[in-house]
């Protein structure tokens, strides 16, 4: 293993453990199913016969509701060696003509081993085609887990963008689909509205439509990781400037978004989130009362692990392992933000319940973050954190702390406190 500030890429994030057996998800298949939720965007998926076959299990049909276009090509063995950009450009020429609006190149392994130049084909075959094409490189060798399907996928859509002339009360959130009722509506965006802002939400869910249209906005608030590389790609290609909402858990830094965003409208919130903040802070006074000394470990299925780790160590804890699927480019600051708070945790990829355990007692955490199965818990955890994707600001501070000191109280409840596995008393 490495320690945090050793790490500069998804490379250095080493296994925590030989045994990786269960594996981690390729990037290809996240891929496969948010091109299938975009409605209007084609897709191309180039690669070996096993990689085009596992994409069909997450989208099956070669054709989408509104005529999308999601075609699979299958690498023979002369275009192993040789290449294939005869056959792309032949087919990209044949899905131009079955009426394909744009098209999105899925980049499997054998493609990217060979050196085959996607980037030039799409220059050589651009000219002569209606439809706009874009491409995703997702050879797993550079992409360990399955985060860049999504994350590339999205940034991929800037290329399909051309510059719109602004409108002053247009914002895109980048993370959330149109109509998505299954993550609860962060009570800012809805607040917007009321300001009479008009709001377009883009994730998988939305339209290429929308996704084209997005240049005429003049501000993205980002609610996901997945979406921040495009927010950053609208900023550098079109000057949209973006707040990232998806990191902050502190009350005083959402204190400091909400400020900037009513200072760029010019708008007042009066007490609209008064009610929300006093309840945020009055959780983090008691959390940070509770925490305080408490050394913890991040295990797999945490949405945004290293702000929420900048988070945790601010109220008194000790960050000892840190589980990251992703290392994102942004990841840079909070680790100099955790380095200037006195810690430099060991950074792992733990894929292996049963082999990884004996590692994580041997470090005695007192509270452990995320996943392990029920089986292997005889450390205190606070379970899985991904129901926390998508929501953003105060209300998200208190659930997650309310859940936190709610294993607590478990804990005290069952008299399971003290030193077993950490050094705290609860």
């Amino acid at each position: 293993m490495k320690r945090l500030s050793a790490v500069k890429s998804n490379t250095g994030i080493k296994f925590l453990t030989p045994a990786v057996s269960p594996g981690n998800h390729c990037p290809m298949r996240i891929a496969s199913v948010n091109v299938k939720n975009i409605r209007g965007l084609s897709s191309l998926l180039v690669g070996m016969p096993e990689c085009t076959t596992h994409s069909r299990l997450f989208n099956p049909r070669p054709e989408g509701p509104q005529g999308e276009l999601h075609w699979l090509y299958v690498l023979d063995a002369q275009e192993v060696v040789f290449g294939c950009r005869n056959g792309l450009i032949a087919a990209l020429r044949t899905m131009d003509k079955a009426g394909a609006k744009a098209i999105l190149l899925i980049v499997t392994c054998v493609p990217e081993l060979i050196g085959e130049d996607i980037q030039a084909i799409v220059r050589e075959v651009q000219p002569e085609l209606s439809a706009r094409v874009t491409f995703v490189l997702l050879g797993q060798f550079k992409n360990i887990s399955y985060p860049p399907g999504s994350w590339k996928t999205m940034e991929a859509m800037g290329t399909l963008m051309a510059t719109k002339t602004p409108d002053s009360s247009r914002v895109n959130v980048l993370g959330r689909a149109p109509g998505e009722e299954h993550i609860p509506l962060p009570s800012l965006l809805p607040a917007l509205a009321g300001q009479g802002l008009e709001l377009r939400y883009l994730a998988p869910g939305a339209s290429l439509e929308d996704f084209q249209s997005a240049p005429d906005a003049v501000l993205n608030l980002v609610v996901s990781p997945f979406m921040q590389p495009l927010a950053a790609r609208m900023e550098r290609e079109f000057g949209i400037p973006y707040i990232a909402l998806h990191t902050l858990y502190a009350v005083e830094s959402i204190d400091k978004a909400y400020a900037a965003l009513a200072e760029h409208f010019g708008l007042a919130w009066g007490d609209a989130f008064a009610q929300e903040r006093q309840e945020a802070l009055a959780w983090q006074n008691q959390a940070a009362a509770r925490l305080k000394g408490l050394r913890y470990v991040f295990c797999p299925r945490i949405d945004i692990p290293l702000p929420l780790a900048v988070y945790l160590t601010g109220l008194g804890m000790e960050p000892l392992l840190l589980h990251l699927e992703e290392y994102y480019l942004e990841d840079r600051d909070y680790t100099r933000e955790l380095n200037t708070l006195g810690h430099n945790p060991w950074v792992c990829r733990m894929v292996n319940a049963q082999a990884d355990l004996p590692v994580l007692k041997k470090l005695a955490p007192d509270l452990c973050f995320g996943y392990l199965p029920a089986a292997h818990q005889p450390i205190p955890c606070v379970p899985e954190l991904l129901d926390f994707y998508g929501q953003v600001g105060y209300a998200r501070t208190s659930h997650l702390l309310k859940r936190i000191l709610g294993v607590m109280n478990e804990m005290d409840a069952a008299g399971k406190g003290g030193t077993a596995y950490g050094s705290a008393s609860f």
